[in-house]
């Protein structure tokens, strides 16, 4: 997941929004999670 997160900041002229609608819809546990470990870090 962060390795997405860098694509999407860093290369967003060349992003398929297809992937993305498709990660965002399969992967939302993936986003959950990650989501917890920021929090827990701040």
């Amino acid at each position: 997941m962060i390795g997405f997160r860098n694509t999407l900041v860093h290369d967003y002229i060349d992003i398929d929004r297809r992937i993305v609608y498709d990660v965002l819809q399969n992967n939302i546990d993936d986003i959950k999670k990650l989501r917890i470990i920021f929090a827990d870090f701040l």
